[in-house]
């Protein structure tokens, strides 16, 4: 009898740990404000997507955007990282999470963007947005303009650092969507959110992401929390070349999120296929060009780089060499080398086909600044790929900027007019491509 009865509790305890275990993984279901949803950061795919549509408090994720617009700030040339920002009293009043900032005191866009992206400052937040748009309300309007162009359909801002505010919400679907653009678009910047810590004035500032710590392969990008939005959070992780990207809405606690997390970047995973590994591009030990003209070798760290054609059958080599060959002036720089190999490859095309690109005028449209080469080009052909009919006597083309020993390439249609390339721009916007007119600095 007594063993009879041990099994019998035994078998309730049992029964009762299975039903904690189902009400475990139906909770966040229930709550209210809980949403879910994970992408392939590579091709979009959707891989899971709970509640994806439905209009929450975004919180501090609220500052990807923020970050997206100074990223693009900075591109265009208003600012650099080392620009100066005044602090405001607006900006100082802002309550924690904070730097703690002084009416009238400055910082760097670079502390101010890396304090956002690390330590979630709702001082640095409204300070960028104070230069960039001149008041916070401005910058709100800039950021709600700017969500519509990514194709975020279903976000709103009122404000820079998330706070709740009325008329402020976003969905899982469009933030996955913002993580994914920040990390195209500006993969140059994205190392931002990646920090564990940084220092500022001898404080060591710790990221608010933890899963940068507890998950293999997370390098991004962005918590977020208020008592209306509950815990938030837009992860980034790559593993063996494959890059998902996951969003909780309305955690309970932040440990919960991060478990949450896990699990659905892990469930993400597993619905990727296997990418086979790139062979190694072949490389010509030297170049068969001949060295360029004097008179045609720049002194500027920039290096222009014709963007490719399509090959037709080889007729003759255009004698009229684009700008492009100008990437050959330097022996020693095997980037130009590489490149002005391309070039070579590039400019073998009918000579009535090469002379339709001419250069009409001094503005452009950048469309990207990416880390490599590779996702320039990839930019720029997705930008043809929508036949705009203002980009039709443009020239794509990619240029190479070193700056602070880093490279940059930008990736851009060129040789158009003012009016020309702002409606190119707008265009472009309209169907989810980031980008802005420029005018190019003459040579």
């Amino acid at each position: 009898m007594t063993s009879l009865s041990r099994i019998m509790r035994m078998m309730v305890l049992l029964v009762a740990m299975l039903c904690i275990g189902t009400v475990s993984s139906t909770t966040a279901y229930a709550n209210s404000k809980y949403a879910s949803f994970v992408i392939d950061a590579h091709s979009g795919e959707v891989l899971r997507a709970r509640n994806a549509d439905k209009r929450l408090y975004p919180a501090s994720l609220t500052k990807m955007m923020t970050l997206y617009m100074a990223f693009e700030a900075i591109e265009s040339g208003r600012f650099t990282l080392d620009t100066p920002l005044k602090v405001s009293r607006t900006a100082a009043r802002e309550p924690a999470s904070k730097l703690g900032l002084k009416a009238g005191s400055t910082i760097s866009m670079r502390d101010a963007i890396q304090s956002c992206a690390t330590k979630s400052a709702n001082d640095s937040a409204t300070v960028i947005a104070e230069a960039i748009g001149g008041s916070v309300a401005e910058f709100a309007r800039m950021m709600t303009r700017k969500s519509r162009s990514l194709g975020m359909k279903s976000t709103q801002f009122k404000n820079a650092n998330g706070l709740t505010k009325s008329g402020q919400y976003s969905t899982a679907r469009d933030m996955a969507k913002l993580g994914q653009r920040l990390f195209k678009d500006f993969p140059q910047y994205y190392p931002m959110f990646k920090r564990k810590s940084v220092r500022y004035h001898g404080r060591k500032l710790r990221a608010t992401n933890k899963l940068l710590s507890s998950y293999s392969g997370a390098d991004g990008i962005k918590t977020g929390y208020t008592r209306a939005s509950g815990f938030n959070l837009v992860a980034s992780a790559e593993r063996d070349g494959r890059r998902v990207i996951g969003v909780v809405f309305g955690g309970k606690t932040s440990k919960r999120r991060d478990r949450h997390m896990r699990a659905i970047l892990d469930e993400g995973f597993a619905k990727l296929p296997v990418r086979p590994a790139m062979p190694a591009p072949q490389m010509m030990a030297a170049s068969p060009l001949p060295r360029q003209n004097p008179r045609y070798i720049s002194t500027k760290t920039e290096v222009v780089v014709a963007k490719a054609q399509p090959i037709a059958r080889p007729s003759k080599i255009v004698q009229s060499a684009p700008r492009a060959l100008v990437a050959m002036r330097s022996q020693s720089d095997p980037w130009a080398v590489a490149n002005g190999l391309r070039a070579l490859q590039r400019i073998i095309v009918p000579e009535a086909q090469a002379a339709r690109t001419q250069i009409k005028g001094e503005w452009a449209v950048q469309v990207g600044a990416f880390r490599k080469l590779t996702q320039a080009e990839h930019m720029l052909e997705k930008a043809k790929a929508l036949r705009s009919p203002q980009l039709v006597r443009a020239e794509p083309m990619v240029s190479r900027r070193v700056k602070n020993g880093r490279a940059m390439y930008r990736a851009r249609f060129s040789g158009l007019a003012r009016g020309q390339a702002e409606n190119a721009c707008r265009s472009l916007s309209r169907r989810g491509i980031a980008c802005f007119a420029i005018q190019e600095a003459k040579s």
